[in-house]
């Protein structure tokens, strides 16, 4: 029997843009944000303090970082769809394996989560560089950011309100439901796999030793994964330790899950960073990003035993961070060959894993001998010093540039006066 789609859905099946891209990721924001805060509060409550828990956040990271390197070849042999699928159903899993408030449990959860997150990541990454123009790059980066934006304020706080005065169960069960939703819109839209811009000829067999060499081979790579390394690196920061200093300071968790939502508010700030990225360009973006995020952490770690204005600097200091989430893949969405594309995503995507592991590892030595304040240092310096790498970024990525027309003569006797070249990051458009 033919089924005939409401118009707008033949039009997203048809030519997804950046309005299917960023619904997609909210949705998949949605089952995700609200178990941020909620894993968190559960492993300090089963294993009793700061380390134990950084340890366990780096144990999961590593895992998910040497796995991520199979998703290429279940994409080679399953296809981008199923891979994705895959990905939805483990997040369900995960949500399925919190539920039962144990130490394995929740240790399974958290496995099943980092390696769901990758396959959701890489596949979407390659849905985007498939159907999205590089002119669009940054358009599209905003709109994800503020799409997802309701499901990032809401989310943290909404998770640990209903763990703690609910019942343990219904985030889990909520988040489980939201997984299932974004599976089936995936299924509804049915993206095809068919390239709508050249695709290489011929595609690498190339083992993951060889790949992460070619990645590292090429400078703007490696700038593009450093830029969104330090940004992820500065998130898992302040949703670990965040309501850790809050439980620790006596506001409890409740209070630290207030906070990163109100961090995650200002995603909405996100359209607005990417105009101001085509005035002024992505590298004055970043650099006025690092600087406000690095100097609001600092001023939370000199105002650590003043709780309400140590945790009001954080806030502020999200500013900073949603500035590099307006652009920060743009470096990398710029600079990967098309030949290479789904080779240096999954590469590039490690940034997410090695942000899970770095961080929590380094941490914990650290509080094997410090107090938590000191990771506030730490993590504010870490942000100031990549001020000095972004001058290798080049000046007018993402800028709006204007050229002057030759002059001629048009019909009529008329002289044709200079007109202003294509943006090569327009302004958003509706797709």
């Amino acid at each position: 029997m033919h089924v005939r789609y409401p118009l707008w859905l033949q039009t997203a099946q048809q030519r997804p843009g950046a309005k299917v891209f960023a619904t997609l990721f909210a949705v998949e924001s949605c089952a995700r944000a609200l178990l941020t805060t909620v894993i968190t509060v559960q492993a300090l409550h089963l294993l009793g303090n700061a380390r134990d828990v950084s340890l366990l956040f780096a144990v999961v990271g590593l895992t998910g970082l040497v796995a991520s390197f199979s998703i290429p070849v279940l994409i080679r042999r399953l296809s981008r769809r199923r891979v994705y699928t895959l990905g939805g159903l483990l997040i369900l899993g995960a949500a399925t394996a919190f539920a039962t408030v144990d130490i394995a449990g929740q240790v399974a959860g958290m496995l099943l989560r980092v390696y769901g997150v990758a396959c959701l990541n890489i596949t979407l990454s390659l849905y985007i560089l498939q159907y999205i123009r590089r002119i669009e790059f940054a358009d599209c980066e905003s709109r994800r950011m503020q799409y997802s934006a309701i499901a990032w304020i809401a989310g943290p706080a909404l998770g640990v309100y209903l763990y703690e005065h609910v019942d343990t169960l219904v985030p889990f069960a909520v988040s489980g439901v939201m997984s299932l939703l974004l599976l089936a819109l995936f299924w509804i839209l049915r993206l095809s796999e068919q390239p709508a811009i050249a695709a290489p000829a011929e595609r690498s067999r190339r083992g993951p030793l060889r790949v992460i060499g070619r990645f590292v081979a090429q400078p703007r790579l490696r700038l593009a994964w450093s830029i969104v390394f330090t940004r992820s690196w500065w998130w898992v920061f302040f949703f670990i330790y965040t309501p850790v200093y809050a439980v620790q300071q006596g506001l409890g968790e409740l209070a630290g899950a207030l906070v990163i939502s109100a961090g995650n508010a200002l995603l909405f700030l996100a359209p607005w960073f990417a105009g101001f990225a085509r005035r002024y360009g992505v590298r004055a973006v970043l650099r006025y990003g690092y600087l406000l995020c690095g100097a609001f952490t600092l001023v939370a770690a000199a105002l650590f035993q003043t709780p309400a204005l140590a945790l009001a600097a954080l806030v502020a200091a999200t500013i900073g961070t949603v500035m590099l989430d307006a652009v920060g893949n743009v470096a990398f969405l710029a600079a990967v060959r098309p030949r290479e594309r789904e080779e240096m995503t999954t590469v590039f995507r490690t940034y997410l894993d090695a942000a899970e592991l770095l961080p929590p590892a380094l941490f914990a030595l650290v509080l094997s001998f410090f107090e938590l304040q000191v990771i506030f240092y730490l993590q504010s310096l870490i942000m100031l010093g990549m001020i000095v790498l972004l001058g290798y970024l080049p000046a007018r990525l993402g800028k709006t540039r204007i050229r002057l027309a030759p002059e001629g003569e048009l019909p009529g006797g008329e002289t044709a006066k200079p007109g202003p070249a294509v943006s090569p990051i327009p302004a958003p458009t509706e797709t």
